[in-house]
């Protein structure tokens, strides 16, 4: 399977000021044909960028390389299978019956933005409040045992490659 990267230079520019100039960046491509716009879009998701005004492409290059991995661009197969367990939120939807639903609402609007910030510095925040065992959940030792390893604290080699088993039959041991 051939795979495509692209090479490049690019200028961005931030809504709030400031910019970023990447010389000879290197980001994978889910094939060989793709326009500035679509790249510019791709590198911006692939750093994670906020409040991007613009993008600038030159000395773009296509090249046949295996992917290094990245935001947006799915890699090539490794026999291992992944389930995706997320899943998405609604406001009011009951996750667990009996448990008070997730509430999403404007924690910052947009005409509010207007309002507080400089000329042309608008942007939405929402508000998202609900339990922790809202969506999929992962039960650590933390939740039986005080003083345990929570989420933050398992290995992540101890969340890949288990074996599957049905609902209500998971278990962690204490250690």
């Amino acid at each position: 399977m051939d795979q495509w990267r692209a090479r490049f230079d690019a200028e961005v520019t931030f809504a709030n000021g400031g910019g970023l100039r990447t010389e000879g960046f290197r980001l994978d491509l889910p094939g060989p044909e793709i326009d500035d716009a679509q790249l510019a879009a791709l590198f911006v998701r692939h750093l994670g960028l906020l409040m991007v005004a613009g993008v600038e492409i030159s000395n773009k290059k296509i090249i046949a390389e295996a992917h290094k991995g990245g935001r947006g661009v799915t890699a090539a197969p490794t026999g291992r299978r992944l389930v995706e367990l997320s899943h998405v939120l609604r406001d009011g939807m009951v996750t667990l019956p009996g448990f008070p639903p997730p509430r999403i609402s404007d924690w910052l609007t947009w005409e509010a933005s207007r309002e507080r910030y400089a000329a042309g510095v608008e942007f939405h925040i929402a508000r998202i409040d609900m339990i922790a065992n809202t969506g999929t959940y992962l039960d650590t030792p933390a939740h039986r045992w005080p003083g345990s390893a929570d989420l933050a604290a398992t290995p992540i080699d101890r969340l890949a490659d288990l074996p599957g088993r049905g609902p209500g039959r998971y278990r962690f041991d204490q250690h």
